[in-house]
């Protein structure tokens, strides 16, 4: 590599500029190495040792900034200010939603067929949708498990798996598959060869089985299906287990975060006298005391408010 000369500028000197190597312009303007934010040594006595040092140039000479003053409110672009986007996103409620709201008067208490009514008319989805109560109690801690006189929604056949000696030989109700139980049985449970909520959906033992049945707690505990006392599998009479099993029963409760409990009565396209005798049993099996306010509501359809008042025995 050839030596870099440049242009060294002495304003004590008379001459203009003066040309020479870096070196030597080091020794002229007394330029020092610069690392980070300290200076080192003078580069005199480190000649050959080390890199040679940058020089200083007019235009990187440390001068005091001009502060500039942050921009007023008015010359932020609102695009980009995180004020003006949390307060310009709303919620957009659609065309037909907005015009199923102006058949409903928004202070008056309904009676539930005249809700059920109004249901009809001001659901506009093309498919078949859920009727939903919304029910504001008094309590935090309300739940319960109630019969329904009318199903929800047409369900799959249900498998249920039986423990009892002799096995069960009561007829499978309507929507049941009975399924007797064994020694054999555990064993292909315990081996994965039969696997709950895929071969069975509930699990009923008598106590004399509760034994056995422990070997495979830790299969059928997390999906749900141990047969427990509390719950009502673990039964002496297997036929009246088994009807009551093929009722249709609604478990209540309410919501972790407020006083309300949120639940369906069936689908729209059910008979109306059915809905409303389930919303009859459902406040009921409740208590209309606990319950302050009711709405009743089908899929993305407008909230309709019913007086519970008008519901009697």
């Amino acid at each position: 590599m050839g030596t870099t000369r440049i242009k060294v500028i002495d304003l004590s000197s008379d001459k203009k500029e003066i040309k020479t190597a870096r070196k030597h312009a080091e020794k002229l303007t007394g330029v020092v190495k610069l690392k980070g934010t300290k200076s080192t040594e003078s580069t005199k006595g480190t000649k050959g040792k080390d890199e040679a040092p940058e020089e200083v140039t007019k235009d990187q000479q440390v001068s005091p900034q001009k502060q500039t003053p942050p921009p007023s409110p008015a010359d932020q672009d609102p695009r980009t200010s995180s004020t003006s986007r949390t307060s310009t996103h709303h919620h957009h409620l659609g065309k037909k939603y907005n015009q199923a709201t102006q058949l409903i008067d928004r202070t008056k208490l309904y009676s539930p067929q005249e809700a059920l009514d109004l249901l009809a008319k001001t659901s506009y989805v093309k498919f078949d949708p859920t009727v939903e109560i919304h029910l504001n109690v008094a309590d935090k801690n309300i739940n319960g498990k109630v019969n329904l006189p009318h199903p929800i929604a047409k369900k799959k056949e249900k498998k249920i798996l039986v423990f009892s000696d002799p096995p069960p030989k009561t007829q499978a109700t309507a929507g049941q598959n009975i399924i007797a139980g064994d020694d054999t049985t555990i064993e292909e449970i315990s081996s994965g060869k039969l696997k709950p909520s895929r071969d069975f959906d509930a699990v009923f033992s008598t106590p004399k089985f509760m034994p056995q049945l422990a070997k495979i707690a830790k299969i059928l505990g997390p999906a749900g299906l141990m047969p427990n006392p509390k719950n009502g599998t673990v039964i002496e009479d297997v036929s009246a287990a088994l009807k009551n099993s093929s009722d249709e029963s609604l478990e209540y409760k309410t919501d972790p975060t407020a006083a309300i409990i949120h639940t369906s009565l069936g689908k729209l396209s059910n008979k109306p006298k059915d809905i409303e005798e389930n919303l009859k049993t459902l406040i009921f099996a409740i208590g209309p005391s606990k319950i302050k306010k009711a709405t009743l509501t089908s899929t993305m359809g407008p909230p309709i408010k019913i007086d519970i008042g008008t519901i009697s025995k």
